[in-house]
């Protein structure tokens, strides 16, 4: 026997450290998966189910952000929610309906709600707080419907957002997603309550780019989710 030869093979030790490596990776994947399967039963607990409203959801940690969006919304007649990370509003969105997220990203990219809701829930419309143009186009080519610019965005711009995308409808922003500034043609066009109440576009100009229009199995899940909205809208009305 050879007592010189080394304990464990040059090759072996570095399988095994590679191994190793794996090995810690996998456990510390399978760690921040079971914290984001917990946050929704955090949510719960310390908010009641109850208490979860629904409608537009609110991402931010910035205190005149989440007061001044949601006084924005409430006055819309929009119900809204507030978290204050990507991964708690991913957690809201697993617990509730929404149909739009409004997501502040002047601190924080948050791209992780963008690809949840891209997966799972595409009928969610997001409008983006961004810190200056380039990351608002960013926003809309992660599927963004549009943007403001900073946390002192024009109120009137969102209230113009609120109602184009969740009362008509509108599949994107489409004068933002060409590098225009909005203009409230999107709904100043429509001078009529019978044309506010249209859920799509009969303008063909309107259309959004190709690369953010919808497939069809995408359209079929549209025109169900209209359908929806109208009788629920429809036995609301006080008898």
């Amino acid at each position: 026997m050879n007592r010189n030869r080394p304990e464990t093979h040059p090759v072996l030790r570095s399988r095994l450290r590679f191994v190793e490596r794996r090995v810690e990776q996998t456990r510390r994947r399978l760690e921040r998966q079971v914290d984001h399967a917990l946050i929704p039963l955090d949510i719960q607990e310390d908010i009641g189910i109850s208490q979860i409203k629904g409608d537009v959801l609110i991402v931010s940690r910035n205190d005149y952000v989440q007061r001044k969006v949601r006084y924005l919304v409430e006055s819309d007649g929009y119900r809204c929610d507030i978290a204050e990370s990507g991964d708690e509003a991913i957690g809201f969105l697993k617990l509730a309906k929404y149909r739009m997220v409004i997501l502040d990203r002047t601190r924080r990219g948050r791209s992780q709600v963008f690809r949840y809701i891209q997966r799972y829930l595409n009928h969610v419309k997001v409008i983006s707080i961004v810190r200056d143009e380039r990351q608002g186009r960013e926003s809309m080519l992660l599927g963004g419907y549009s943007f403001l610019l900073r946390t002192n965005f024009d109120s009137a711009q969102l209230s113009t957002c609120l109602m184009s995308s969740l009362q008509m409808n509108h599949r994107v922003c489409y004068l933002l997603a060409q590098g225009e500034p909005c203009n409230r043609s999107c709904i100043d066009n429509y001078e009529s309550d019978d044309d506010i109440d249209e859920m799509e576009y009969a303008n063909p100009d309107f259309a959004p780019p190709d690369a953010l229009q919808r497939d069809e199995k995408q359209a079929d899940f549209f025109e169900e989710l209209q359908e929806i909205e109208t009788h629920r809208d429809t036995s609301n009305e006080p008898g």
